[in-house]
């Protein structure tokens, strides 16, 4: 929350923050004839971030009959809502908040800031509003106002924290399966972002889809599971038929890993059916495939 004077243009008097009316109390901080008024009574609408409302005098005068207020008030009453220029410390204690529960240990470095005059509110900055590359970028907040009103406000910065990371061992070539011994963990201070290898368990035993440096943080979409079966190979098919389990010799027409459903020949009647591979070498019909 951000320290506003009172009174923030020429003698108005200050709206609440989180209000998006003109409260009686609001008028009896500058005029004690308000206070016989419910401080919560809604006077009119509240205007926009360093703006001014001024009440006229017919105006006043017709809610001073309405709730008995004596004296009559005599001159217009001006009301605004109070801005300030948030300081690169406010903004970055909003962003460590956020840090704190969703990114442990995360370092913030704030390099610029929207100076733009804000309401006084709650101050967040959201870990959806960051945008960011390897050399930073910007981080979108804003200020909670006026019920469930919003100022918008950024920051350019670069935010790093520490987190695991697979690395290359060796220089890995592409379709050949991956042994753990070619992997290590490393801790890196980097930009956060999703989609790496954290676990040597998640890469062992799969196949590379391309060549990786040593010393390479390696990305799950690079990699894909190992074929059990290959292309051409002869294969062990089970089939279920009426109430009877077959099995038989067939030609796999693809290539397929672990659960995958991929086209096969039988060589003797020359059909083709879609099977499931189970393991290394078998696989089962789908259903209705024979």
């Amino acid at each position: 929350m951000m320290p506003l004077a009172a009174f923030a243009l020429a003698g108005c008097l200050a709206v609440g923050a989180g209000n998006d009316r003109v409260l009686a109390g609001d008028l009896a901080a500058g005029f004690p004839e308000w206070a016989s008024v419910p401080p919560e009574t809604p006077l009119g609408l509240a205007p926009a971030p360093g703006a001014q409302r001024v009440f006229r005098v017919l105006e006043l005068r017709r809610l001073a009959e309405r709730w008995g207020l004596s004296p009559v008030p005599d001159r217009e009453i001006c009301v605004t809502r109070p801005v300030a220029v948030f300081t690169a410390g406010q903004l970055l204690a909003a962003m460590q908040n956020t840090a704190q529960k969703e990114l442990p240990a995360a370092h913030i470095e704030v390099f610029d800031f929207s100076r733009q005059p804000a309401p006084e509110g709650a101050l967040a900055f959201p870990l959806p509003g960051l945008r960011q590359g390897p050399a930073g970028g910007y981080w979108n907040g804003y200020v909670s106002y006026g019920g469930n009103r919003r100022f918008t406000l950024w920051a350019r910065v670069k935010v790093t924290a520490a987190a695991p990371r697979v690395v290359a061992a060796q220089d890995l070539k592409p379709g050949l399966t991956l042994d753990a011994a070619q992997l290590r963990v490393e801790m890196r201070e980097e930009v956060p972002a999703a989609g790496f290898v954290i676990a040597v368990e998640e890469a062992a035993g799969k196949v590379s889809r391309r060549s990786i440096a040593a010393g390479t943080a390696l990305r799950a979409e690079w990699l894909e599971p190992a074929k059990a079966v290959l292309r051409g190979e002869t294969v062990e098919v089970e089939a279920v038929r009426g109430g009877a389990r077959l099995t038989l010799e067939c030609i796999a027409e693809a290539s397929g890993a672990i659960g995958e459903t991929i086209a096969i020949l039988n060589p003797v009647s020359r059909r083709r059916f879609q099977a499931r591979v189970q393991s290394k070498g078998r696989v089962a019909a789908t259903k209705g495939s024979l």
